[in-house]
């Protein structure tokens, strides 16, 4: 047992953290994802899908809608999906009346074959503990596809996980104090984190964080037997290649 593992034995993480962890205060714990920060990486995923302005978006698990703001510059057929009414809310006020917003599960995703393509950011994949609701959400994402549709999976590398995880940290955000501690379960190949949020020396929410870690190559078999072919792949925003230096791992493809 590591010693991130060792530190994190009192800790847990609920099955389904997901339905608690992305509430009212999301915007504060994480006030740094902004429409602003997005700008590159909504440019960078258009450029890649090779989007035109009749082009139709599933903006899958779409949060508080900082990356569709951008996709709806470019496009005005932009559905966002995502399981939280909190940031489905915030969303709506990002995007004043413009592009349409759906509360969905991405297990079930709710199409079939009616977008040109699909984005997926900032690591909204590998949230299930049963691999059969990962696979489920690639498959998913194959049928809301047109025939020979692109998608776009902005995913995490974890090789660079490995190497940089911070097992605890504190910070500010306003009148909060945000404490966060994260570890690596290697048995189940899972990093985790759990967050704490205090006012006035208050604990006033807590939630956790728990995402697989595929390798590229179990990543790519999960998405070949959806019916999803890989054509390229990215180590950051600004093009790198894949590898333990850079901190992501940017898959752009096809319906097969």
């Amino acid at each position: 047992m590591s010693t991130t593992e060792q530190d994190s034995t009192s800790l847990a993480v609920e099955k389904d953290w997901f339905a608690n962890a992305f509430d009212a205060l999301y915007p504060i714990i994480y006030a740094h994802r902004t429409v602003e920060a997005a700008t590159g990486e909504a440019a960078f995923a258009i450029a890649r899908l090779g989007l035109r302005p009749s082009s139709t978006v599933l903006d899958l698990c779409c949060g508080n809608g900082r990356h569709m703001v951008h996709l709806l510059r470019h496009t005005p057929d932009v559905v966002g999906l995502d399981y939280s009414r909190d940031l489905l809310g915030f969303a709506r006020t990002q995007l004043g009346a413009e592009g349409k917003l759906l509360r969905g599960d991405m297990r079930t995703i709710p199409f079939q074959g009616a977008f040109d393509a699909v984005a997926n950011f900032f690591t909204s994949f590998g949230y299930f503990q049963d691999e059969a609701e990962n696979q489920a959400v690639a498959l998913g994402i194959a049928r809301a596809l047109k025939p020979g549709g692109r998608f776009f999976m902005d995913y995490l590398n974890p090789d660079y996980v490995r190497a940089h995880l911070e097992p605890e940290s504190e910070r500010e955000a306003g009148d909060f104090v945000i404490t966060e501690r994260r570890w690596i379960d290697e048995a189940t190949e899972r990093v985790n984190k759990a967050t704490k949020v205090h006012r006035d020396g208050v604990l006033v929410n807590q939630s956790s964080e728990s995402v697989k870690l595929y390798a590229p190559d179990a990543l790519q078999r999960l998405l070949a037997d959806a019916g999803l072919v890989i054509e390229s792949r990215f180590g950051d925003y600004d093009g790198s290649p894949v590898c333990p230096e850079n901190p992501r791992q940017i898959i752009v493809g096809s319906r097969g």
